[in-house]
């Protein structure tokens, strides 16, 4: 269970990180959105279900759209 839960947190983790770091993409020059930050998520941990679990965390927790 506690690995479920490390998991858990570092796909919070990650979120909050991409969401607070900086309103524009250092590569696009472009502003983030909460997809592109799902889409980095997929990309990171290669999961459907991370992307899944931060799409609902970012929508619920931080008012994303």
């Amino acid at each position: 269970m506690s690995k479920m839960k490390n998991y858990i947190m570092e796909i919070e983790y990650f979120c909050d990180e991409c969401w607070g770091a900086s309103p524009i993409d250092c590569i696009t020059g472009e502003d983030t959105t909460a997809d592109d930050i799902v889409r980095q998520v997929g990309a990171y941990f290669k999961s459907n279900e991370a992307t899944k679990y931060a799409k609902r965390y970012l929508t619920e927790q931080m008012g994303a759209a």
